[in-house]
């Protein structure tokens, strides 16, 4: 049974406050990436297309966020876009919030272009291979992925 509900993150300190402490305490192999100051510095959002930031978070019941996950453009490549920043929390995995984050990303890239590319960088290939992004490359466990549309 589905007990959260999916929507874009608000732009407000404590949307982005959540966001914030729920990567940091749910990504402690990504460390270094993941790292507060860093944290603080991405997790804001950039209505701004082409050059954009937006991130969708699931809620519980309690409206508390439980899982987050980001899509910006490449500012180096045109028509590229970047699924990144991606947690859920420990006791809410295994429902198919991470899914239904990659599903709202992919969709509103969809909905706000026409053409173009979507790339991530995974140690899951077989999750994102059911989107239809393909293999890259693969360096150290990890594989860049893309997504052509």
């Amino acid at each position: 049974m589905k007990t959260y509900t999916t929507r874009p993150l608000e732009n407000t300190p404590l949307a982005i406050s959540d966001a914030i402490n729920l990567l940091f305490a749910n990504c402690p192999s990504e460390s270094e990436r993941y790292e507060k100051s860093r944290l603080i510095t991405e997790i804001c959002v950039i209505d701004a297309l082409p050059f954009y930031k937006t991130f969708f978070g699931a809620y519980d019941v309690d409206n508390t966020l439980i899982g987050i996950g980001g899509i910006k453009a490449a500012d180096w490549a045109s028509d590229t876009h970047i699924l990144y920043m991606v947690a859920v929390e420990e006791a809410h995995r295994g429902q198919g919030i991470g899914s239904k984050l990659e599903a709202d990303r992919i969709q509103w890239m969809r909905e706000n272009f026409t053409h173009g590319r979507c790339l991530v960088s995974t140690k899951h290939k077989k999750r994102f291979e059911r989107w239809d992004f393909r293999v890259v490359s693969e360096v150290n466990d990890r594989y860049l992925m893309v997504l052509e549309f």
